[in-house]
């Protein structure tokens, strides 16, 4: 995808983040089918498909994750805290949470079996994008300036709702498919640990960044794999 040369090809974007998760969702699908067909391990699989999860995305996403540690964790003034977070220098407190969400996601995937790693694959990229859309249009911005601000300035309420259609059909035809209705539970173990946590970074901040929104992204994603894990056996 070529890389935007202005800001104003951006605007009105975010609406449609939850269908680009889709499409993460189903290389990521194929990237399983793949070391299924080469006969890979478990240890091997998971390795795999979160190192193919990285690349795709650019870590553009865990970028922000460790950024937002850096500048949150410092325990600053939320100036100080926004100009850390500028900073393209990865800190003590960003390695540490960059390191943790890796192995998380990598020990996640090892314990999701059957169809339910499919449906993880397939589903929580795309409600964490969604979750990314309710982050943008709720919240304010809180810097005066930034490449997020022109997406929360073209994203309005509705556009939360809109948002939302294509990830439920999804979720619904990989219910169908897998002829398993407890797949919506995907929803609620991805989206409201990131509704939580960008609520918790609103009341530091004063707003969103766009960090904040890459963060978000990350902790939904990690936790919907998690507790994805832990619920079904």
């Amino acid at each position: 995808m070529p890389k935007p040369q202005s800001e104003d090809e951006l605007v009105g974007l975010a609406k449609y983040l939850p269908i680009v998760g889709i499409f993460i969702g189903a290389i990521l699908a194929l990237v399983l089918a793949l070391c299924l067909w080469l006969h890979f391990n478990s240890l091997a699989t998971a390795l795999v498909i979160l190192v193919a999860w990285i690349c795709i995305t650019g870590s553009i996403h865990l970028d922000g994750w460790m950024d937002a540690a850096d500048g949150i964790f410092s325990h600053r003034s939320k100036e100080r805290m926004l100009e850390i977070m500028r900073d393209s220098r990865v800190g003590n407190f960003g390695a540490i949470a960059g390191i943790l969400l890796i192995l998380t996601k990598y020990v996640s995937l090892l314990s999701l079996h059957s169809f339910w790693i499919w449906t993880a694959l397939l589903a929580i990229p795309a409600w964490a994008r969604w979750l990314e859309v309710f982050v943008i249009a709720v919240y304010p911005y809180a810097r005066a300036e930034g490449m997020g601000k022109i997406w929360h300035a073209t994203t309005s309420i509705s556009d939360i709702l809109l948002a939302a259609i294509a990830p439920l059909l999804f979720t619904l035809l990989i219910s169908f498919v897998f002829k398993a209705p407890a797949v919506f539970l995907v929803i609620p173990l991805t989206v409201l640990p990131g509704i939580a946590m960008s609520y918790y970074i609103y009341r530091i901040l004063d707003g969103q960044t766009g960090d904040t929104y890459g963060a978000s992204v990350e902790f939904a994603e990690v936790c919907g794999l998690l507790f994805l894990s832990q619920t079904i056996h």
